[in-house]
């Protein structure tokens, strides 16, 4: 359940920044709304998140197609709500870190950047190796 405030936190910060670039603003009672959606789709993620991790990646292609494809859809717009929060995020503070010399920060900043390039790198390691076990055909003979 640790996913579930990242996430929420993310969904949020990504969705104002996208208001923001575009320009729109959202009457009251849906940027109230707004939140509540962003908390239930992080809670869900987290329940994902935590039957992946016990039942590995399968558990993702569970039940009716249109269940799947709206799994994946939340995931992938979960996944780019954290890169645009984590882009705003470095576009906001790498400026202002050179322009006080705050190596700190700036060291901060390139352990985050590292930190996204390792997660991206495991994840599409992940996928490749799901998808070569998927494509091999599956045989009851043991290998020699």
């Amino acid at each position: 359940m640790l996913l579930a405030p990242l996430t929420f936190a993310l969904l949020v910060g990504g969705a104002v920044t996208v208001f923001d670039l575009l320009g729109i603003g959202a009457p009251e009672p849906l940027a109230l709304v707004g939140p509540f959606v962003a908390g239930a789709v992080a809670l869900w993620l987290a329940v994902e998140s935590a039957l992946v991790q016990l039942y590995g990646l399968g558990v993702l292609d569970r039940g009716r197609p249109i269940q799947r494809r709206l799994r994946y859809l939340t995931i992938g717009v979960t996944v780019v709500a954290s890169v645009v929060a984590i882009g705003r995020f470095l576009a906001m503070t790498v400026p202002w870190a050179i322009e006080t010399r705050s190596t700190t920060v700036l060291v901060l900043a390139g352990a985050l950047v590292l930190a996204v390039v390792g997660a991206c790198y495991r994840t599409a390691a992940a996928a490749r190796t799901g998808y070569a076990r998927v494509s091999r055909p599956q045989t009851d003979e043991p290998r020699e």
